[in-house]
């Protein structure tokens, strides 16, 4: 607007003050939207120049690759923990030393059980049973029996019947 439009009309000065005065108001707000949008348009346009030749398809592959190989590792884990533990159950001295007797790419983990793990360590059971704790049952001592045992004899007892061997007389 202009102010020799507003006198043309026949306006008082002060009239066509306040008008220029209320319309320079919205023009400045209109110049400061524009001069915001003009920097956000920058910014974006450097944000852009950024990323300017990166190739998203690679991205998304390698993004794939990573999530592939974490699950991956996630999944051994898993099995090597469920192995441990079974290996612990089975009563197995040295968890290490049983397991380069496992061919370990035919144990399968599904859910919280192994497959074919336990035809496996029958096998090792049988070829390399040093590697396991015996189920042997302890000796109690009361007095000079001992209890507890296969029903043998003591030592004394052994040496008293090997004497009288030695010496004819019988028991």
């Amino acid at each position: 607007m202009k102010r020799d439009f507003l006198e043309g009309m026949g306006l008082s000065k002060e009239n066509v003050d306040s008008i220029m005065a209320e319309n320079g108001k919205d023009i400045k707000a209109v110049q400061d939207e524009l001069t915001t949008a003009n920097t956000t348009i920058t910014t974006l346009k450097n944000t852009v120049a950024k990323f300017d030749g990166v190739d998203i398809e690679k991205l998304k592959g390698d993004a794939a690759t990573w999530e592939k190989k974490y699950n991956d590792d996630i999944h051994a884990l898993k099995l090597n923990s469920a192995l441990e533990t079974a290996l612990v159950g089975a009563k197995v001295r040295d968890a290490k030393a049983v397991k380069p007797f496992l061919n370990m790419e035919l144990i399968k983990l599904d859910g919280d059980k192994l497959l074919g793990f336990e035809e496996q360590l029958k096998s090792v059971k049988e070829t390399k049973g040093f590697l396991f704790e015996e189920d042997i049952k302890p000796a109690f001592k009361t007095g000079i029996k001992q209890s507890g045992t296969d029903g043998g004899n003591d030592k004394k007892e052994e040496a008293n019947a090997a004497l009288r061997a030695a010496f004819g007389k019988g028991e």
